[in-house]
Order: C-alpha cells, then sequence, then structure tokens
C-alpha cells in the first residue's frame, strides 16, 4: 500500500512537471507521457500484487484453520486454536474485544444451483436447534468464538446471521464455514464457490436488501419479509415462553440486527413502489406456466386443468395468483389432510378470486390426479421427492412439473420420461428480470434509504463497543473522587463535614471538566472503525479495562 502512494505521488509530480512543460513550449510532451504508462502500468501491478498478496494470506489461514480444526475434533476442547490471535497481530496495540461485528455466511438463488441448496435447507421448525448446534460447535475451551446466530433458511436461500468480536472476524466466519461443511458432508472445494461472506456494514446492508425485497428471485416481493419476521422471532425465543421451542441464539446485536430488517422491510415498502404489482415466487411460478404452456402442452393456460400438492402458505400464493389470471381454472388441490386443503380453498381472499372449478383430493388418490393433470405445482414441506417418474410415465398427453419447494419435491429423474417438462425455482429467472426492469426507478429509491438505515445501524454498533470503556471511565472518576474525599476525611480534626463536602463538590466538577470531553468524544456517532481507533487510544492514555455490565 505504501509503495502505491509513493507511485501515485511519483504520477502526480510528473504530470505536474509535463504542465509545465508544455507551458514553455518543450517537445517532451511525447517522452513525459510514455514515462506516465509506464508509471501508470505499475501502479497498476502493484494493485494487482496487493490482491494477489490478500488471497495467499488468506488461503494460509483457512489452511491452518483447516488443520487446528481438525487437532480440535482429535484432542477435544483442551485445544485451542491461534488463528485468532494471528489475526491481531502485526506489531500494533492489539485492539478491544469490546467490539463486536454482525456477519452472515450463506449462498442464495444468484449463484448456487438448487442441488446445492437443498443440501443446506433447514425446515422452520429446525432454526434454533441448528443456530444451538453452531454456537456448541464453535466452542473453543470454555469460551465461545460466536456468541450469537440467528438462522433464515427459504426456498432461494440459506442464510446464517452471527455475532462475534472484531478480533476473531476470520476464525468466526471459518467456524461457520466448517460447520456448514460438517452438516452437508460437502468438502471445501466443493461449497465454497457457492458460499458468500458479508461482514459488519456490508452484513447489515445484505439483510436489509434481502428484508426489502431487492436481492429476491422476484424483485419486490412480499414474502421474504414474512421469512425475516420468523427469524426475528426464532431467535429471540425462550425456552420459558413454549416447553416444546428450542430456545434462540440471537443476543443484542443479532436481534437488533433481524427487527431493524423488518423495520427497513416495512420502510422501503410504505416510502417507495418496490412492492406495486409485485409477484411471489408462487405467482411467478404461474406467470412460468402461462409462458411455457402453448409450446410444452400444445394449449393455452387458461385450458390447462392444474394440480396443486401442499396445502401451506405457498399453495395459497398459488391458488391466489392463478385465480387472478383464471378464475375458473381447473384445480385440484392434494394434500395428506382433505379438511386442511377444503380450509385453503374456503380462504376468504382466495374465494373472492375465484374457484368454482376447485376441488380437493387426499394423497391417496395423488397418482390419478396427476394422470388428469396438464399441470403440476408441488409446494409441501416433504424432506424427499413426493413426485417420482412411476408418477408421470405411460401418459398419452405432456405434463409440466413445476417446483417451487425447498428440499425439491419433483424427482430429478422425471425430467428423462418422455413429455415431462420440469422445472425448478431456478427456472423463475426470466420472469425475474422482467420484474426487475419495471421496478428499476424503484430500486434506487431504495437503495437510497437502506444506505442511511446502514449508517445509523453501525453508528449503534460502535456505541456499544465504547460502552464498557465508559464505564471504566466513569468508574476511574469516582475512584478519583473518592480517594480525595477520604484522605480529607481522613484529618477530621482540620476539616468539618460541611468543608468535606464542599471540597467533594469541588473535586466533582475538576474531574468532570477534565474527563467529559474524552467521554462526549467517545460517545460521538461515527462508523465502527473510527469508533475502534477512539477506543483504543482511550484505553490506552487511560490504562482502562472495560467494564461489562449486565442490563
Amino acid at each position: 500500500a505504501a509503495l502505491r502512494r509513493e507511485v501515485s505521488a511519483t504520477r502526480f509530480n510528473e504530470l505536474q512537471a509535463v504542465l509545465r512543460s508544455l507551458e514553455e513550449g518543450s517537445d517532451l510532451a511525447g517522452v513525459f507521457g510514455q514515462v506516465d504508462g509506464l508509471l501508470g502500468a505499475l501502479e497498476n501491478a502493484i494493485v494487482a500484487l496487493k490482491g494477489e498478496a490478500v488471497d495467499i494470506r488468506n488461503s494460509e489461514v483457512r489452511d491452518e484453520f483447516d488443520q487446528q480444526w481438525v487437532e480440535r475434533r482429535l484432542h477435544g476442547d483442551a485445544f485451542e486454536p491461534h488463528v485468532a490471535q494471528r489475526e491481531s497481530e502485526g506489531g500494533g496495540t492489539a485492539p478491544p474485544d469490546t467490539m463486536m461485528e454482525v456477519h452472515v455466511v450463506g449462498l442464495s438463488h444468484h449463484k448456487a444451483p438448487v442441488e446445492v441448496r437443498e443440501k443446506l435447507a433447514v425446515a422452520q421448525p429446525m432454526w434454533n436447534e441448528y443456530a444451538q448446534e453452531l454456537v456448541e460447535f464453535a466452542r473453543v475451551g470454555a469460551r465461545g468464538v460466536i456468541s450469537e446466530v440467528a438462522v433464515l433458511s427459504t426456498c432461494n436461500r440459506f442464510e446464517i446471521y452471527f455475532a462475534a468480536p472484531v478480533v476473531k472476524r476470520i476464525l468466526a466466519t471459518e467456524c461457520v464455514r466448517a460447520f456448514l461443511r460438517e452438516k452437508t458432508g460437502l468438502v471445501r472445494a466443493e461449497l465454497d464457490e457457492y458460499l458468500f461472506t458479508h461482514s459488519a456494514a456490508d452484513a447489515v446492508q445484505h439483510l436489509f436488501e434481502v428484508s426489502s425485497g431487492l436481492d429476491s428471485l422476484v424483485v419486490g416481493e412480499a414474502q421474504i419479509l414474512a421469512q425475516v419476521k420468523a427469524c426475528h422471532e426464532h431467535c429471540i425465543q425462550r425456552a420459558e415462553d413454549d416447553q416444546e421451542k428450542v430456545a434462540g441464539s440471537g443476543g443484542k446485536f443479532v436481534s437488533r440486527l433481524t427487527e431493524a430488517g423488518i423495520h427497513m422491510g416495512k420502510s422501503v415498502r410504505s416510502k417507495t413502489d418496490i412492492g406495486k404489482g409485485s409477484v411471489s415466487v408462487s405467482s411467478a411460478a404461474v406467470e412460468l406456466m402461462i409462458m411455457k404452456a402453448m409450446r410444452d402442452l400444445r394449449k393455452s393456460a387458461s385450458k390447462a386443468r392444474v394440480c396443486i400438492l401442499g396445502a401451506g402458505k405457498m399453495s395459497r400464493l398459488l391458488l391466489l395468483a392463478l385465480f387472478s389470471k383464471f378464475p375458473d381454472a381447473d384445480v385440484t388441490v392434494v394434500n395428506r389432510s382433505p379438511e386442511k386443503a377444503e380450509a385453503l380453498l374456503e380462504d376468504e381472499l382466495v374465494k373472492g378470486r375465484g374457484g368454482a372449478n376447485a376441488k380437493v383430493a387426499s394423497t391417496d388418490r395423488l397418482q390419478e390426479v396427476i394422470s388428469q393433470s396438464d399441470v403440476v405445482f408441488t409446494a409441501t414441506n416433504s424432506e424427499v421427492p413426493v413426485v417420482l417418474p412411476a408418477h408421470v410415465e405411460g401418459r398419452e398427453k405432456a405434463i409440466m412439473l413445476v417446483d417451487i419447494s425447498m428440499p425439491r419435491n419433483v424427482s430429478d429423474d422425471c425430467a428423462e420420461v418422455s413429455d415431462v417438462h420440469s422445472y425448478t425455482v431456478d427456472d423463475l429467472k426470466q420472469v425475474m428480470e422482467a420484474n426487475k426492469t419495471k421496478r428499476k426507478a424503484e430500486i434506487t429509491k431504495a437503495e437510497r434509504l437502506i444506505a442511511a438505515e446502514v449508517k445509523n445501524f453501525m453508528t449503534w454498533v460502535g456505541s456499544q463497543g465504547a460502552a464498557p470503556y465508559l464505564a471504566a471511565l466513569h468508574s476511574r472518576r469516582e475512584e478519583i473522587r473518592q480517594a480525595a474525599v477520604e484522605k480529607t476525611r481522613s484529618h477530621p480534626e482540620e476539616f468539618r463535614e460541611k468543608e468535606v463536602k464542599a471540597l467533594d463538590n469541588s473535586v466533582r466538577r475538576l474531574i468532570d471538566k477534565q474527563l467529559f470531553p474524552m467521554y462526549y468524544s467517545i460517545k460521538e456517532p461515527e462508523d465502527q472503525f473510527e469508533k475502534l481507533k477512539r477506543i483504543t487510544a482511550l484505553r490506552e492514555l487511560m490504562a482502562l479495562e472495560a467494564e461489562r455490565r449486565r442490563s
């Protein structure tokens, strides 16, 4: 970095020489141009070298982590990896460990194929148990590397939000990646290319974009906000609230982050038109059927006989989208509980859009219903495929299978059967792109709102790191004051109580005058890294030890 600054300064000085030369009418401008080109190439080479050095360093840290983690597995809690120590090495003062960071590690529809996403998918009732497993996995000796965790798993994304001290950033993120490899059985080379990691402000921005619908398969869709709400509710769940539920692992930082994500999602939708006329994954699936029906089925989508497998939220959204287009569509809802399917069709909003030709069937009749259908939508919570090749073999007419479940409900082998056209959520991207183009201006408005709230959240995070040292500064003030008062009281023959009190007040004012500029300085709103430098300086100047108090 220092070398790059030196080259940049040289280029600037050389440019000034060129300008002076041109003013004097010199014919050396061409030579100066060649020199500038060489210096520019040198600067670019230094930038590339720096990037390679960072990549090599990160690779070394990951390799070191893997080796140490294997040793930990062999030796148990007695072994403590020293990667965390390496993070703060560099010859300077170690940063205060009171400064926390939020992170997110995950994958989504943007990069990870459905085959990988379903390996990480976690059913919502299991989110808290999964989070607790991670906290325990990341425990080193009696200490935890990761103190707070929240899980968000949907058909299009899997994300783990967690908090850890700034000084343990690399160790914490590598713990999460190692945990995911252990849970999925995938090796680093198979999983890492799909995983993303965001820390600090980038992690906050990511969640805000997710809850606002900007990162969704279909921009502006509202279902993701409900899923972020569920993530927040799970992470703050208390064990005593419900004996059957596992307690959440979200502490002060992660719970505040998910709550802020909910507020951000609501704010963006109320202050922009990002959600106006927006579609969910379910309605995008209906749009896909309309787009592909004539090509795949040789008939209009309005005349297709439809089967919806499942009677949950996704199926409700499918019915709403389908009846909005075709109120009289021929639909059969198949579910293990026909009563639940009947209740779905009797839903006030669903019934208000159509359903005159809708009926229900139990899963015992699945083969019969599929044989009579042109289009099958699957949206169940099953962990294994429900629609198998046997269900679609030997047909005399084509059929569309549209699977919007995670894990997938339709077997991969179905696509190999003649006249079967099988689609997953990854095939909805064409609908997504059309939707994104319509909302381009609203996306820009939403991004401005998000940027402001990210800054506010990071200011709050910084203030939390400062609190233990503000408490220590207050204690130091009291120590000095009490020492002065006690020394005075030790000479009762010289000072009366009235004089002691007056001295006490004078000492308090004097100390406040000296310390309050520091106190208010450290409370200044600023980003996390500026706050970190200020806290470090105060700690060294006043020789403070952090005081952690529970509210």
